[in-house]
């Protein structure tokens, strides 16, 4: 090939050979071409399923999200609410405090022994001016100091600075817990005829055997119908932890101690000869709603356990804090066994307590076609199912009516507890869980979940497993 020199303007230009930089086009085989187009296929379809796969978890955590914030009305409380005695004088007021939790304004309350009190005094001796009361726990082993601080005081930061480090710790707020029951705007008395269950779909009682049985909880009707037989199958023995110038409230009791042991034409009892050990911590909030202070269930878990009762049913729920976590694992620790209310919170709220510690067992609402309560709080520590909707139960203006809540599923666990214990006494709290498990009917997924924990628990008791 020839080269030519040009000249323009003085500048030289040496013509070149431009050579090609594209690669020769091969024809690949049908068979590869089919592999790959199906492998663009399935990678495209799989990115769509995990697209819609992500869209459906972001709704489902909205709608529960949103769901969780639909609360009974109700359930509004105000943001300061003075809780009055028999004269209309303030007692106290309870206030929303941090997180939305609720507890009695300024009352600060500390859970420790004789000797750990002097060590907070010789720290901080001008603490002594703020103490309200001091009452010893003798069957937990420990004194409750109650306190009430000034406004610069209020907060946990600042009191815990005041205290040794080693019992800072135990303090918490006195707060407020609330029963697990479906608020109702007034009692429905059904007729007779429309509530009597069918013969052949009469429940059976829990167990036959004589059983002793406490219960934190608002005071209980004595004088409700629903209990003919106290003299000879029902002994109810209640005790109050309220200031005598507040009145009492009956009505969440009433419809516990109407699951256990309600006996009349529209109940059957879960415990047909039960000794009810009642420890009443709860006042009324107002016309449908009641509180109890951290205070008051503190000296009733006390008292119940001088009963000598070793099972403790708990439809309540509040806030995690150290106070009552310690006083749970106390309890514990001389066998006690506690089984509460796993809350009506809605399946996107946080955990309530004492049902989420450790050691106590948890328990959820189920209907009676063993679909989940709509407001049950969900989570891991969600250890049983039993039938807490619509429940047939005693009311405490005396008429026979339905509740609906974790509340009311609670009883039936504890029924069952309380029966395996006096079938053989000597069983530690392993053991009974071991053994409920075996009662349990297993719904949703295989095993343990957690909406239904290890499953749905129903009466009666099963015998030879």
């Amino acid at each position: 090939m020839k080269k030519y020199k040009l000249t323009l303007l003085g500048l030289a230009f040496v013509p070149w050979v431009a050579t090609a930089q594209l690669l020769p086009i091969t024809q690949l085989p049908d068979t590869i071409v089919d592999q790959l187009d199906r492998s663009v296929n399935r990678n495209a379809e799989r990115l769509q399923e995990l697209k819609q796969q992500r869209l459906i978890e972001q709704q489902l955590q909205k709608t529960l999200a949103i769901k969780a914030q639909l609360l009974d009305p109700l359930v509004q409380l105000p943001s300061v609410l003075p809780i009055l005695d028999t004269r209309k004088q303030l007692v106290w007021n309870e206030v929303e405090v941090e997180l939305g939790q609720r507890a009695v304004e300024r009352e600060w309350l500390l859970l420790l022994s004789e000797n750990q009190w002097r060590q907070v005094l010789e720290v901080m001796p001008a603490l002594s001016q703020y103490v309200q009361t001091r009452k010893k726990l003798t069957s937990l082993g420990v004194e409750l100091i109650k306190l009430q601080v000034p406004e610069s005081l209020d907060n946990k930061h600042m009191l815990r600075q005041q205290l040794p480090e080693l019992l800072a710790p135990y303090l918490s707020r006195n707060f407020i817990y609330q029963p697990q029951i479906q608020a109702t705007e007034a009692p429905v008395i059904a007729p007779k005829a429309a509530i009597v269950p069918a013969d052949n779909n009469v429940p059976a009682a829990m167990c036959e055997l004589p059983i002793s049985l406490g219960m934190v909880d608002t005071a209980i009707n004595p004088k409700h119908s629903a209990w003919p037989n106290m003299a000879e199958r029902f002994a109810l023995i209640q005790q109050h932890f309220l200031p005598e110038s507040i009145p009492l409230s009956y009505s969440h009791g009433t419809a516990v101690a109407g699951v256990l042991a309600g006996d009349s034409e529209e109940l059957v009892p879960l415990l047909p000869s039960l000794t009810l050990y009642s420890a009443g911590a709860f006042y009324a909030q107002n016309k449908y709603q009641q509180g109890a202070t951290l205070d008051s269930i503190l000296q009733a878990l006390n008292w119940l356990v001088a009963q000598q009762s070793r099972v403790i049913n708990m439809s309540l729920t509040g806030p995690d804090n150290p106070v009552l976590s310690e006083a749970v694992t106390r309890l514990i620790a001389k066998e006690v066994i506690l089984v509460a209310a796993a809350g009506n919170g809605g399946p996107a709220a946080a955990p309530l307590y004492p049902a989420a510690y450790d050691g106590v067992i948890a328990v959820t609402a189920v209907d009676d076609s063993n679909r989940l309560y709509r407001w049950a709080n969900q989570g891991e520590y969600i250890d049983f199912a039993a039938n807490g909707v619509k429940v047939l139960t005693a009311r405490a203006d005396g008429s026979i009516g339905r509740e609906s809540g974790t509340s009311m599923a609670t009883p039936v666990v504890s029924a069952k507890v309380a029966c395996l214990l006096a079938s053989s006494p000597t069983l530690t709290l392993a053991q009974v869980v071991q053994q409920l498990q075996q009662q349990a009917q297993d719904l949703g997924e295989p095993g343990k979940d957690n909406q239904y924990g290890y499953g749905l628990l129903t009466r009666p008791l099963k015998t030879g497993l």
